[in-house]
């Protein structure tokens, strides 16, 4: 739960938002994450 904690936090100053616009913070770095993700599967393939 410290790790949940730490990423959610660091999301939000991220993109300087107040908790009450988490939502709209997580959807704005969905499509990083899925480059990163994509990314990685190109290299252990």
């Amino acid at each position: 739960m410290k790790l949940l904690s730490f990423i959610d936090t660091h999301i939000l100053n991220f993109w300087y938002t107040a908790p009450s616009e988490r939502l709209w913070a997580y959807l704005a770095t969905l499509p990083v994450l899925l480059l990163i993700i994509d990314g990685l599967a190109q290299l252990t393939k």
